[in-house]
């Protein structure tokens, strides 16, 4: 595993990408794929400069300034920085802008032939940054069994910054369409069919033309919602069908948060949880006001009936999604991935054929009924999951 980074410091070390630092971006990427340490090169006259762009790696033990990787090869200089030249590492040379996910694949492929020097070049017109893995002294000789690391024909990053005016908003532009490639892995169809397509743009214009915070968007998208909940009690088709729409538009926005705030690098543990717990007040919300508003309609009582059902339903869903999301093995990340698939929020476009078609009591009592069989289906699975796990780890 590598657990070294060598970064010849750009020359646009302080350029801002979303706010942040070009090399404190670079370098945040890297310790989010496990580098512990930091070996930077800048001539000494620069430090203070190239210090200033390390934001909050300012000051830290895992960071070691030199002057030229040379020094690496000495072996006392190496003794000194704790570094063995015959261990691998990844290298960045250029203004390069790229996500944790681009870092991943680049890594993979070291993974697969850990010998060979592997190198990615950026994706600018100039090729104007190189990602490179592999041994620290054949990297550093430029020599060993070098390989490119040929990025997917539609990939966008990495993307190096040399010196265009224009270059800036085309990485933070490359920077915004690429957020779909971290989360297609989980979204349901519809959200990666779709509702990405429209959220980035969303999260783009709000990174550059706002002061908006990722948890200002969570509270906005949920007064959004309850509003929603709310015309759902209302017995009128006009009302119940916007309601519905609008409700197909909280979703999308519903990914704008976390989009926000991978391009800003301000993912939070709060926030996270903020999110999780306003999707869910808003879901029981909304369901209730679609329940309560059947019954305002057919004036049936069985609708009032269903209300506590439901709410049982999501508990048992509640349960059962955390009892999936305990699974622990090799194969758990896959796992957690169909997980946040099942449970995606496509049901919000049947909710809006169902209001069309002046429906929504289908929904009604298909959701009440529904969650119990999601929720037990999904502790089987689970069950299953888990016991094939442990079999293939004895």
């Amino acid at each position: 595993m590598i657990e070294t980074a060598l970064i010849a410091a750009p020359d646009r070390a302080d350029n801002a990408v979303f706010g942040r630092p070009l090399l404190e971006r670079l370098m945040i990427n890297c310790e989010r794929a496990g580098i512990k340490r930091f070996v930077v090169a800048a001539s000494r006259e620069n430090y203070p400069d190239v210090a200033r762009a390390m934001g909050r790696f300012k000051n830290s033990d895992t960071v070691s300034m030199v002057e030229s990787f040379g020094e690496i090869l000495n072996t006392q200089n190496a003794r000194e920085l704790g570094i063995d030249p015959l261990s691998p590492c990844v290298s960045f040379s250029g203004n390069l802008v790229f996500a944790k996910s681009h870092l991943a694949r680049i890594l993979a492929a070291h993974a697969s032939d850990p010998r060979s020097v592997h190198r990615e070049f950026s994706t600018d017109h100039d090729c104007g940054g190189e990602i490179a893995t592999g041994p620290i002294s054949e990297i550093l000789k430029r020599g060993g069994i070098s390989n490119t690391v040929t990025a997917p024909a539609a990939s966008l990053l990495p993307f190096a910054l040399n010196g265009r005016p224009e270059d800036r908003e085309e990485a933070e532009l490359r920077l915004a369409k690429s957020i779909r490639e971290e989360s297609a892995h989980k979204d349901a169809p519809m959200a990666r069919w779709v509702d990405r397509k429209i959220s980035w743009r969303i999260s783009y214009w709000l990174a550059t033309h706002t002061r908006a915070t990722p948890n200002m968007v969570t509270v906005a998208n949920t007064i959004f919602g309850l509003a929603c909940a709310l015309m759902f009690s209302v017995p009128n088709y006009w009302i119940r069908l916007f309601a519905a729409i609008f409700f197909l538009i909280s979703i999308t926005i519903d990914g704008v948060d976390g989009e926000l705030a991978r391009l800003k690098m301000v993912e939070s543990d709060f926030g996270g949880a903020l999110d999780v717990l306003t999707d869910n007040i808003v879901h029981a919300a909304v369901f209730i006001g679609l329940l309560i508003g059947c019954y305002r309609v057919d004036h049936s009582h069985a609708y009032l009936y269903l209300i506590p059902i439901l709410l049982g339903g999501f508990a048992m869903c509640a349960f059962a999604t955390w009892r999936a999301f305990k699974v622990k093995g090799d194969q758990a990340a896959a796992w957690l991935d169909k997980v946040d698939r099942w449970s995606g929020r496509d049901f919000a476009y049947l909710l809006v054929v169902l209001a069309l078609i002046n429906r929504i009591e289908y929904f009604a009592w298909g959701t009440a009924f529904g969650t119990y069989v999601f929720a037990a289906m999904l502790i089987w699975i689970t069950g299953r999951t888990e016991s094939s796990m442990k079999a293939e780890s004895l």
